[in-house]
């Protein structure tokens, strides 16, 4: 008998061991605000801010505090796709669901994962299951936020589907829930400018339009092929080759980059099967960009708003043959808030806009560190161009 209790207990104890170790061990809280729905809150807040570090340490804290709360795996789903991880970002939507079939935010991330991956036919089933649900879940959500959020989602999937006019009817229906809401407003002018940058383009120049950020590789196919540069060049008296130089000075406390060397030759870092070799090749034969120091082109590099207003300064003045250009506004006052009129960037500013080429803000801002997107870079090429 002693032996046969011993065995039971054994066997209890072993169980008890193995249900203690089926899943991690959850946290206490240490403060009243230290709670799921707290952390989940913030993250949230931190990817309306673009800021995916404390948007993902926000969403493990509240699963460390409780495993089983689907919200968290829904904004790591998000934080996810924002890195284009969306073997990750599919897998924490699945287990939102799984844990909460009635979270409805997890259904507007899946169709924001398949808008991603260019699935637009399946992405508006999602947000057209999300919109039909959302009344009747009994899970705890701002149902009027969610059905903004669904609603902007899909039409963003219609506006890169190349359905306009269904992408601006979508934008509307926010509207028609809440006519304050700036974000709908922006996406509608948005919207327009997406259109007239799209307009008549190769399918390649529309993949740079859609994307968020452009780099100096996209800026070398834009300039090499939207701009007539033998006919904008025959007309300069010095025949001289346009650079575009990095800036020499620190922009709004940006690190300096090195001084680019001579424009000629094949970059280091740019492989013959990069896909925009052949532009760039062209870029650096005609002098339009120039090579770094270590003879590297720095394909993937970001370009922000203050060194596009460089590099169109440039430009204009060898176009023009006017070097008179490059200090035409020093001791002026500046119009922008965020630039100072003694920042080195502050003519290359006022060249620009001035001319309407790269305009500020309207409040009153330039915003010079903030990323060139593909849209507004299509637009600012095809202002330059009408300038010739």
């Amino acid at each position: 008998m002693m032996n046969k209790m011993l065995k039971i207990t054994s066997i209890l104890t072993i169980i008890a061991l193995i249900a203690g170790c089926s899943g991690p061990k959850e946290r206490k809280a240490q403060s009243v605000l230290d709670t799921p729905e707290y952390h989940y809150a913030q993250g949230k807040k931190f990817l309306d801010n673009n800021d995916l570090g404390n948007a993902q340490r926000e969403f493990n804290e509240a699963k460390s505090l409780k495993h089983n709360f689907a919200p968290a795996y829904e904004g790591l789903a998000l934080v996810f796709l924002e890195k284009k991880n969306f073997k990750e970002a599919a897998k924490n939507i699945d287990e939102a669901l799984s844990l909460d079939g009635d979270w409805v935010p997890a259904v507007v991330a899946r169709g924001r994962l398949f808008s991603a991956q260019g699935k637009y036919e399946d992405a508006i089933d999602e947000f057209e299951d999300a919109l039909d649900d959302i009344d009747d879940s009994e899970a705890k959500f701002d149902k009027k936020q969610v059905k903004m959020d669904a609603l902007y989602h899909m039409g963003t999937a219609y506006k890169d589907w190349g359905k306009y006019i269904k992408a601006q009817t979508t934008y509307q229906k926010i509207l028609a829930i809440d006519n304050t809401n700036m974000k709908a407003s922006n996406a509608i002018k948005k919207l327009a400018e997406y259109q007239a940058a799209v307009a008549g383009q190769s399918p390649e120049l529309q993949k740079i339009a859609r994307q968020k950020e452009i780099t100096r590789a996209d800026v070398a196919v834009l300039f090499v092929t939207e701009l007539p540069l033998d006919k904008i060049f025959r007309k300069s008296t010095r025949q001289q080759q346009v650079k575009f130089k990095a800036p020499e000075g620190g922009i709004m406390k940006k690190p300096q980059k090195p001084k680019p060397m001579a424009a000629t030759g094949t970059a280091t870092d740019v492989p013959d099967n990069h896909w925009a070799k052949s532009f760039i090749d062209q870029a650096l034969e005609k002098g339009i960009i120039e090579k770094f120091p270590d003879g590297s082109f720095r394909p993937e590099e970001k370009v922000n708003r203050a060194e596009f207003a460089k590099l169109i300064e440039h430009f204009l003045v060898k176009a023009w043959d006017d070097p008179g250009l490059e200090t035409q506004y020093f001791g002026s006052m500046s119009p922008y808030s965020d630039v100072l009129n003694t920042s080195p960037i502050f003519n290359s500013v006022m060249v620009v806009s001035t001319r309407n080429i790269i305009p500020g803000m309207e409040d009153g801002t330039f915003r010079p560190l903030q990323a060139v997107s593909g849209t507004e870079a299509l637009n600012i090429i095809r202002q330059l161009k009408s300038k010739f």
